[in-house]
């Protein structure tokens, strides 16, 4: 059975209701302003009181679609893009089908959804705002930052990666020795940890105000070690109540000041090379000067 990814502006029509909300399993979409009844391709099938709609294309008013790709385990929606065009981005196999996703999340933070990205994107605070929960086992602003046009990957090695030393070079694998994160731009964010790999979307509300969901899969099994789902869920743990809330809180802290007459720019230097990144693309998308 072949399933195809479709995905559609969620909003009715008729007078641009919201169709769907939360998650879940539907077989139609249904306006709960006036009941105008979609498919689940997005075609218009069911207008309560047609007659009063003279002349009304069912056709032509479906839901909006925007392009929807599914590849390495993730689906990419792109608003600009024609439905049908081939995906534009050179994607790899992140996921796999014997992975599990164990777990599903959703917060909200008041702080802007770039100052909560940065707190990804820099290893130069490890061991001041980190210092009991992640610098025991990473090191202080040691990190290796690559730009792959708009994305980003930062590495940040575990202390334990110099077992790697004694391991000839074409046999080292980097897998629990180190936490990868990928920024795939401008606001999705997956950190490849040691039991499991997050994906998380960065959603502004407004500038003051960020939503985010996280999606949180084990890793594979291989020949010699074997990942449990409590192995996944302890490492998560881990990760959100000691740096990751630390992180949360320096956003939120910022933003208190960010606007404010102490601030008329921020300053990064040479170990944010990822945030420079990222804002730079950020202008040049908004069509701003640098």
């Amino acid at each position: 059975m072949t399933i195809k990814v479709r995905a559609f502006i969620n909003a009715c029509r008729h007078r641009g209701m919201q169709v769907a909300n939360g998650e879940g399993c539907a077989r139609s979409f249904s306006c709960p302003y006036h009941a105008w009844t979609y498919d689940l391709d997005g075609s218009l099938k069911g207008v309560p009181g047609a007659d009063g709609f003279p002349g009304l294309d069912l056709a032509a008013n479906g839901l909006a679609e925007v392009a929807a790709w599914e590849s390495g385990g993730l689906v990419y929606v792109m608003q600009e893009a024609q439905p049908g065009s081939p995906l534009p981005i050179t994607v790899y196999d992140f996921f796999t089908p014997d992975q599990v996703l164990f777990h599903q999340s959703k917060t909200e933070d008041s702080a802007n959804w770039k100052l909560l990205t940065e707190t990804l994107l820099e290893g130069y605070h490890i061991k001041s705002l980190h210092r009991e929960s992640f610098f025991p086992y990473g090191f202080d602003n040691t990190n290796i930052v690559e730009n792959f046009g708009e994305n980003s990957r930062v590495i940040y090695p575990f202390k334990r990666i110099e077992k790697l030393r004694s391991v000839e070079r074409d046999q080292r694998d980097i897998s629990g020795m180190a936490t990868l994160v990928y920024l795939l731009f401008p606001n999705v964010s997956i950190a490849v940890l040691s039991k499991h790999t997050s994906v998380t979307i960065i959603e502004p509300i407004s500038p003051t105000k960020t939503h985010m969901v996280s999606y949180h899969i084990k890793h594979r099994d291989t020949e010699d070690t074997v990942i449990t789902l409590d192995d996944a869920r302890r490492d998560l743990d881990f990760v959100n109540q000691s740096g990751q809330a630390e992180d949360r809180e320096a956003a939120r802290a910022i933003q208190e000041t960010v606007t404010t007459r102490a601030n008329s720019h921020l300053t990064f230097g040479y170990y944010e090379k990822a945030i420079v990144a990222f804002h730079q693309q950020l202008h040049h998308l908004l069509g701003e000067q640098e």
